[in-house]
């Protein structure tokens, strides 16, 4: 089944590319000042893990629509076709100045570098398990969204530091699930030297029950020199009484205008009190991009599960297509 999944894969990009060679990982079109803009992107996935043996899916169909209202209000909506929720992005921006922006609606909350990172400018296939278990909003399955308000800002140049302030429903506009609790969550990063930059993420309901209560905290660094860039995160909170952390460490070499290779480790300790609560995944994997929208991706590891001294195999193998 693998040798016909990669064929179908190389297929399927021969017939969806153009004569552009020009590199880079596909991103939504900015809008260039236009009042409308649509873009989007297709992925297909194969997977073969421990708990999703030999799975062939559409992972993600997105539909991207921007555009600019004046020289100060921008909006965004995004969706997805294919996968809850829908309705990803709706957000309005104003911006008064570069030190201050109001952001109103739905959107991605701020927390964590890879969160915030576009599903199609991730360099993995699949983010590491201490970011989907940890974040807010991604780990009940919303996407790391939520609706509310929000303030930033960038403050000097070279060396700036940018600031991300928001209070959140905890409630989807469409597609919501479970009830949630209203929440404040905070960012900021600075830009400490050429080619580094340092983060520290805060999340806090402030409506749940003493039981139910979440609190997020995390702590980043991503560091790029030439064709190298290194990014880590370690991330910590919990769950009422239950005390959760993760992080990742990840490095991306790109070694050609069409290729690029990463390595990762992961880990992910369920709950803190207990003894074998621990994942760990050690991950490779390399990119190509045959055309400029088009990027074929494979990566493969191992994972040790809780409670077990074996290894279990970790193979995924994915295809986007921009427009």
């Amino acid at each position: 089944m693998f040798s016909g999944v990669v064929a179908a894969i190389l297929c399927l990009g021969a017939l969806a590319g153009d004569n552009n060679t020009q590199p880079q990982s596909p991103a939504p079109a900015p809008s260039n000042g236009s009042v409308f803009h649509l873009s989007g992107y297709v992925q297909g996935r194969f997977t073969d893990t421990r708990d999703t043996p030999d799975r062939l899916e559409v992972r993600r169909v997105r539909l991207l629509m921007s555009g600019e209202l004046g020289r100060r209000i921008s909006y965004l909506i995004q969706g997805d076709v294919v996968k809850l929720p829908n309705l990803l992005d709706a957000e309005v921006e104003f911006k008064v100045a570069r030190a201050l922006k109001f952001t109103a609606g739905q959107f991605k909350l701020p927390f964590s570098l890879s969160s915030l990172t576009a599903d199609n400018l991730e360099v993995p296939i699949e983010r590491a398990k201490a970011v989907n278990a940890l974040v807010p909003a991604r780990d009940i399955g919303t996407q790391g969204r939520d609706s509310g308000v929000q303030l930033s800002g960038t403050f000097g140049s070279s060396r700036s530091i940018e600031y991300f302030a928001g209070v959140f429903s905890g409630e989807l506009l469409i597609n919501s699930p479970q009830p949630r609790y209203h929440a404040a969550a905070a960012r900021a990063v600075a830009h400490v030297w050429h080619g580094l930059q340092i983060a520290g993420d805060m999340y806090r309901s402030f409506s749940a029950p003493a039981h139910k209560e979440k609190i997020r905290q995390s702590a980043e660094a991503r560091y790029v020199r030439g064709p190298l860039t290194v990014d880590a995160e370690y991330l910590w909170g919990r769950d009422g009484n239950t005390h959760r952390r993760g992080g990742y460490a990840l490095a991306v070499w790109h070694w050609s205008k069409k290729w690029e290779g990463l390595v990762r480790d992961d880990w992910y300790t369920s709950n803190t009190d207990k003894a074998n609560a621990r994942t760990q995944t050690w991950l490779a994997g390399a990119n190509y991009y045959p055309w400029r929208k088009v990027r074929i991706e494979a990566n493969g590891g191992v994972r040790q599960e809780p409670a077990s001294v074996r290894l279990s195999g970790v193979f995924l193998t994915q295809l986007q297509i921009g427009f």
